[in-house]
């Protein structure tokens, strides 16, 4: 049984919830936005929301920032840089 798409809207609130599960210090606007980057990306918006943000969470903690592929060959050429979320990848770990 094929399960319906969960609107963009809902997939995009429920990622960010999660968003802020995993970082305590993010703000709402800010785990609104790596939310949205999270959907425009194919690969993850073919998961589960909180599965996207793990996977991403996952991908953030590793020491060298991933190589995310694309499933199709062609992109758009206005096709969203994700730059919010380049900018996390990027940014130094803070020492907890």
């Amino acid at each position: 049984m094929k399960t319906s798409p969960i609107p963009a809207d809902e997939w995009r609130d429920r990622c960010a919830s999660r968003i802020r599960e995993l970082d305590l210090k993010i703000t709402d606007s800010e785990a609104e936005t790596v939310a949205q980057d999270v959907y425009d990306f194919e690969r993850t918006r073919s998961m589960q929301p909180e599965e996207a943000a793990d996977f991403v969470a996952e991908q953030m903690s590793k020491a060298e920032p991933p190589r995310f592929e694309r499933r199709s060959k062609d992109r758009a050429e206005n096709a969203p840089f994700m730059r919010s979320l380049m900018r996390f990848l990027t940014e130094p770990k803070n020492a907890s």
